[in-house]
């Protein structure tokens, strides 16, 4: 059950490594129990999910909110044009099938940075 910032931590513990940037998707259930996780390892400093395939699994998968992290691999934690940019889409299209973006994090250097934290979610 993914209750505390802690919790959502401990299952994207993973992505914070040297090396390139990867993503992880969880998907919860209504009672915030994981249905599913995805992670998907990028090609040197970027990755790429089709928000398309997020909503796909969601729906699959019976989510009622979904969270997303990556990790910037240089440990800079500010989000870029790019992750703000997906965060919009990824909430407007799940909000579209009534699904909530729970949050977005960004990863890095042993920290972690909360996009709706920030009100950016």
């Amino acid at each position: 059950m993914i209750r505390t910032r802690q919790d959502a931590l401990m299952l994207f513990a993973g992505l914070d490594r040297d090396g390139g940037e990867a993503m992880g998707v969880a998907y919860l259930g209504s009672d915030r129990m994981l249905l599913g996780l995805r992670h998907v390892w990028g090609h040197g400093d970027s990755v790429t999910v089709p928000v398309a395939r997020i909503a796909r699994d969601a729906i699959l998968m019976g989510a009622a909110t979904v969270l997303i992290a990556h990790n910037h691999s240089d440990g800079d934690l500010r989000p870029s044009a790019a992750d703000m940019a997906l965060t919009r889409r990824l909430a407007q299209g799940l909000a579209a099938l009534d699904v909530m973006l729970l949050d977005h994090l960004i990863l890095g250097g042993g920290s972690v940075l909360s996009l709706r934290e920030m009100g950016l979610v």
